[in-house]
């Protein structure tokens, strides 16, 4: 998986904002905010599946339609990724601001 890079923060936001998506971020560490984001995002991603599989094949280095075509417990394994990469916190805190 690529490191987040500046562009991702304005596709995450325009996910985030199409599945309502909002977080508090107050007094809390980053793997728990990475943790509540990968959550909430489960619950409502149908709402952006396009999104999400442009978004999330991108950082893995695949199209869209292969992310899509992933298993499950290979989806989930890239999903558990994420809330690991350094800044996560950041980059969503970033992403929520520009959905306001």
């Amino acid at each position: 998986m690529r490191e987040l890079k500046t562009s991702d923060i304005f596709k995450a936001s325009k996910i985030l904002s199409k599945i309502n998506i909002k977080v508090d971020v107050k007094d809390k560490v980053q793997e728990q905010v990475g943790s509540e984001m990968i959550l909430a995002i489960g619950e409502n991603l149908h709402f952006a599946e396009k999104e999400v599989n442009e978004f999330m094949g991108d950082l893995i280095g695949i199209s869209a339609k292969e992310f899509s075509d992933l298993p499950i417990s290979k989806t989930i394994k890239y999903f558990e990724e994420i809330k690991k990469l350094e800044g996560i916190s950041d980059f969503f805190k970033s992403a929520g601001r520009l959905t306001k």
